[in-house]
């Protein structure tokens, strides 16, 4: 999916008829105080930022004068949410919310068509209102043929108990929620909430993601760059190592964040490293292994169908560019692939990234498969095995053995750090 930052959202949603409230893009502080002001006070502060529950995180501030609207925006400015550098702020004035909704329409993959779906209470924990079966979360399976009708609508709003003058308003939004679905080949689109407010009702927040497959449709959204990973869009280095297999298909170099600022690390008291592995399904074996010894892989990472060394080379570079690592493993499948290419990208890496060929973190290499022997020689050739956080191992080696070696080296290395602290 791409997904549209907020402000986006709401110029689709405005241009299908449903109000949002009164606001405007920042771009720096200036900017934001200078829109704060012109909208009056109060005043909401919003980061632009593609994931969600940025408010847990800091990312949504008010204001009640411009010198607190400077404080507020300079806060924002700069800050890292999830990963993500703010860049762009949403003004927008603060509304008084006599209730608020949920409203969505979304591909629903277990119907295989677009479902409405509404909960009388919104906000941030809607989810867990699905999760649990709350009372007033009704869902509609649209059929894409008829569409969705104003009756249709309407019954199903009566349902979640909506009465008096809301139904028919809401009714009405739902159908123009539709239409922005229908038009542009959106996956999801959401108001949450959907505010009631003296002016009536408003889309105080907006999520919308478009179909990949149908960017082309729409130049006009500026989403061709885009791409999500999950619930996100693409990280920096994310974009980075899609470059790699652009326009190169010998093998891949599939790469994915898993933690992109490695906060999710520590939340959990884990060490966060690099990883790469040839082949999926050897990945997720060596990660079992490794997240309960306490490693959370920063990344995935897959460089298999026989990858030229040129794309090991430069995802290698990729991968240990990620800040704060404390270890790096890689591990290959039993398979075809030509393992002394594989080998040869590393080789010419690690000399770049580490001048003395030593690495400053522990890291493990297992080469299993198709010229094996010649890859573990070709480390020994170029000396990064003389190095004391290096350990290379052979096709003898389980997921497992690879994630003792990591375990047993990363302590060593973390010892040893603690020693010369000490000193």
């Amino acid at each position: 999916m791409a997904r549209l930052l907020e402000f986006e959202a709401k110029a689709l949603l405005r241009a299908a008829g449903i109000a949002t409230p009164k606001g405007r893009m920042a771009v720096s502080v200036e900017d934001a105080v200078a829109i704060a002001s012109e909208i009056g006070f109060p005043v909401v502060l919003k980061a632009q930022i593609p994931v969600g529950k940025r408010g847990k995180a800091g990312g949504i501030l008010f204001a009640q004068t411009a010198d607190e609207a400077h404080d507020q925006a300079r806060a924002l400015f700069g800050k890292v949410i999830y990963g993500f550098p703010v860049t762009q702020v949403l003004v927008e004035q603060k509304l008084e919310i006599k209730d608020e909704h949920y409203l969505a329409i979304l591909s629903n993959p277990a119907t295989k068509t677009p479902t409405l779906i509404f909960a009388r209470n919104g906000g941030m924990d809607v989810e867990e209102q699905a999760a649990s079966g709350a009372e007033g979360l009704v869902t509609f399976d649209i059929d894409i043929i008829d569409g969705l009708r104003p009756y249709m609508a309407l019954d199903t709003l009566v349902r979640a108990g909506i009465s008096g003058r809301a139904l028919p308003a809401i009714a009405q939004m739902a159908v123009r929620l539709y239409a922005v679905y229908r038009k542009h080949d959106c996956v999801l689109v959401e108001v949450n909430p959907l505010a009631l407010t003296a002016r009536g009702l408003l889309a105080a927040d907006a999520r919308i993601s478009v179909d990949d497959d149908s960017l082309f449709r729409h130049p006009d959204l500026g989403l061709d760059e885009r791409g999500e990973v999950g619930d996100r869009e693409r990280s920096p280095l994310e974009l980075v190592a899609a470059q790699i297999d652009a326009h190169d298909h010998r093998g891949s170099a599939h790469f994915v964040q898993i933690d992109p600022d490695g906060s999710l690390a520590k939340a959990e008291g884990k060490v966060s490293i690099g990883f790469d592995g040839v082949g999926t399904g050897v990945s997720l074996a060596t990660m079992d292994e490794l997240v309960p010894l306490g490693f959370l892989p920063r990344n995935f990472c897959d460089t298999s169908g026989n990858p030229t060394a040129s794309k090991l080379y430069r995802i290698t570079k990729v991968i240990l560019s990620q800040p704060d690592l404390e270890g790096y493993v890689f591990v290959s499948c039993l398979s075809s692939q030509q393992l002394d290419n594989t080998a040869r990208g590393i080789v010419k890496a690690f000399p770049e990234l580490y001048p003395d060929r030593k690495p400053n973190i522990p890291c493990v290499f297992c080469f299993r498969g198709a010229w094996d022997e010649t890859a573990i020689a070709m480390f020994d050739q170029h000396g990064l095995t003389q190095s004391p956080l290096v350990q290379v191992l052979g096709r003898d080696a389980s997921e497992r053995d690879v994630a003792m070696a990591f375990r047993d080296l990363h302590a060593r290395w973390r010892d040893s750090n603690r020693a010369g602290a000490l000193a």
